[in-house]
């Protein structure tokens, strides 16, 4: 079955390569994109890799992600970057099955040897920025917006700040279902427990944040792969 699914999504992969990058980058298939991800925008360049290219070092909805974890959730992916907006790549990353990526503005970047399980979303209107070796459990949302304007009753003129930017550190796990909301800062070494919504800076390293919302629940900790 895997190897049926490589070579049905050879064509969209080819066309994808082409559409984003130059001859000499896409000619070395550095993405790997499933046939049954739905693109709505991209454009040459929309796509960065600051890396030494190699073949399939990003893959798209590709990965099945752990056995038996939510095994009926959706399985296609979608992807939207609009004019001018960027998603960089800072090394080989690898997105599960049900991924969505929408990038309205600015720049969403992943660290070197990233991965993520199923199901998990990304939204970027101004910077998001995720370090190197992060690992997300399944349906993580991380965005930085609020997606519409907010404002005060009383005072027309304050309008709340709807972007702030995300910001997730080096070698950091996030547990499954959990929020990642406007302004967060998750700092190098650090786990977010399962369900958890973050909204906030934190600056100490090798913590357990966790809770709805999220505050240090643990400190001194550390975790492996």
């Amino acid at each position: 079955m895997k190897l049926v699914k490589y070579l049905i999504s050879m064509p969209k992969t080819i066309l994808f390569n082409f559409k984003v990058f130059p001859f000499k980058v896409a000619r070395k298939l550095p993405v790997l994109i499933a046939y049954n991800v739905k693109i709505h925008n991209i454009y040459r360049d929309c796509i960065i890799i600051n890396r030494e290219i190699s073949r399939f070092m990003i893959k798209i909805n590709f990965g099945n992600g752990s056995d038996g974890v939510n095994y009926s959730y959706k399985k296609t992916g979608y992807i939207d970057v609009r004019e001018k907006a960027r998603i960089i790549f800072n090394g080989k990353a690898d997105f599960s099955s049900g991924v969505s990526i929408r990038v309205d503005h600015g720049d969403l970047t992943f660290g070197n040897n990233f991965s993520c399980n199923k199901t998990c979303f990304f939204s970027c209107s101004k910077e998001v920025t995720i370090g190197n070796d992060v690992l997300l459990g399944w349906s993580i949302n991380i965005r930085d917006s609020d997606g519409h304007t907010i404002s005060n009753l009383n005072d027309i003129d304050i309008v709340q700040k709807t972007c702030k930017p995300v910001v997730i550190g080096n070698h950091v796990w996030l547990a499954s279902k959990v929020d990642i909301l406007k302004g967060t800062i998750i700092p190098d070494d650090c786990i977010v427990g399962y369900n958890s919504c973050v909204t906030r800076k934190f600056v100490e390293k090798n913590c357990i944040i966790s809770g709805y919302p999220a505050k240090i629940i643990k400190k001194d900790v550390n975790w492996q792969n």
